[in-house]
């Protein structure tokens, strides 16, 4: 027998001897297949025949939470429904309980702060593309650290750009999948331009996202904006800001087709998502947006979205 084959006990000690520095920061891990919590990282594994595994055949939400308790867990879930319909899963009996599983997750992680992921895959069945080879939706939730952007970023901004990569059709744009390919070549993109963010620009000229952040402007009449529905996923953190700008009367609020122009002539740009809250763009292409400093809007805004994830 070949010296390679491992045997059931060298399974375990290479997974108990495995590196896992970016899967330490999770805390704890449910997993449908194993039908419980995992608190070791080393242990936190997914079958290969698992369609999300080979064909980015899932859909996801990542959702914080400040002082255990999970900000926009409603808004999150019915996304998270909504897109596992488009897909066609199959997966009532996991909406069941989710809630329930989610609490327990996240009691067992002990962290007072932090992010939940949660997963929903086709299941394991075939290494094909057939979406009726899986025998059952399988559900993960992991509970770990989050590591927010620097405070000099909130006090300075950052910096934007145009990216090349061509942005998802509606259908896709609005389903939360795990194929993130393009959202992958994005970061990639800023990282290699020296950019925080690049900006999706579609064939016509409307402007979308970045990777995983919404991009929403205060324009020169002083109309808080974000981009039409169509070409965007309708980020949970960006819909509660402008519902508190309006409730708050920090600016009326808009939705409509942005243009680059709409970005140059803004008098603020905010970057807005669940890891990063409310986020000051000053620079887009090399050039100052506005005064080329954070803006009144954007900080009020984060205030408000720091006080709403404490409230209740």
């Amino acid at each position: 027998m070949s010296r390679l084959v491992l045997s059931k006990s060298e399974i375990i000690l290479a997974i108990e001897n495995q590196s896992v520095k970016s899967r330490a920061q999770v805390s704890a891990c449910y997993m449908s297949w194993m039908k419980g919590i995992v608190t070791d990282p080393k242990w936190i594994l997914i079958p290969m025949d698992d369609h999300m595994v080979h064909r980015g055949d899932g859909v996801f939400e990542a959702i914080k939470f400040v002082k255990k308790k999970p900000y926009l867990l409603t808004a999150h879930l019915n996304r998270l429904q909504n897109s596992a319909k488009q897909l066609s899963f199959q997966a009532s009996q996991h909406f069941e309980n989710i809630e329930d599983l989610i609490k327990e997750t996240l009691e067992v992680s002990g962290l007072e702060s932090g992010l939940i992921r949660i997963f929903l895959s086709r299941g394991s069945g075939s290494y094909a593309t057939n979406p009726y080879d899986p025998e059952r939706p399988e559900l993960t939730i992991a509970v770990m650290e989050l590591k927010p952007p620097k405070t000099s970023q909130y006090e300075e901004g950052v910096s934007v750009g145009i990216s090349k990569v061509s942005p998802k059709e509606s259908f896709w744009a609005q389903v939360k999948s795990c194929n993130y390919l393009p959202n992958v070549m994005m970061k990639k993109e800023a990282v290699d331009l020296g950019l925080d963010y690049t900006i999706g620009v579609t064939e016509s000229g409307e402007i979308t996202e970045s990777s995983t952040e919404n991009l929403v402007l205060v324009d020169s009449h002083g109309l808080l904006c974000r981009p039409k529905k169509d070409r965007i996923l309708r980020g949970c953190t960006m819909i509660r800001a402008f519902e508190l700008a309006l409730e708050n009367q920090v600016a009326e609020t808009f939705e409509k087709a942005l243009t680059l122009q709409d970005l140059i002539s803004a008098r603020e740009v905010m970057m807005v998502g669940t890891t990063l809250d409310v986020l000051p763009v000053t620079k887009f292409e090399g050039k100052k947006i506005g005064s080329g400093h954070v803006g009144p809007v954007a900080q009020k805004l984060l205030k408000l979205i720091k006080l709403d994830q404490t409230s209740n």
